[in-house]
């Protein structure tokens, strides 16, 4: 099969055109291009544990947490210079009921919902 001699060439730069990682939640293979963001916050515990794997350095991010109505709870701005990035939040700081935490970095926005009881 012969292709348009105009399509040929968008062919062939589709094809060498480099993949984009991926900027949603997957299982945090390092070599898939995908990020993993964790929060949990057990009754048993007094923080709010959060952790963020990327496939490669994170950079600049930013950690945020609201409430139903959309006000910002907490948020911080920073640089990690590792692939990971653990934060231990304290639970009084927090209503109780359903909150919602976002990450945004240079290469993945994640939003995911949790619970403080």
């Amino acid at each position: 099969m012969k292709l348009h001699t105009a399509v040929r060439p968008l062919a062939l730069a589709l094809l060498l055109l480099p993949a984009l990682p991926s900027a949603v939640a997957g299982d945090g293979g390092k070599d898939k291009g995908e990020a993993r963001v964790m929060v949990q916050a057990s009754h048993a515990s007094a923080f709010v544990h959060v952790s963020i794997t990327s496939f490669r350095k994170i950079g600049k991010v930013l950690i945020e947490v609201k409430d139903t109505e959309g006000h910002t709870l907490y948020r911080e701005a920073g640089k990690a210079l590792t692939p990971e990035l653990v934060r231990r939040l304290d639970k009084n700081v927090f209503p109780k009921g359903a909150l919602t935490l976002s990450v945004t970095a240079r290469d993945f926005a994640i939003t995911q919902r949790f619970t403080n009881e």
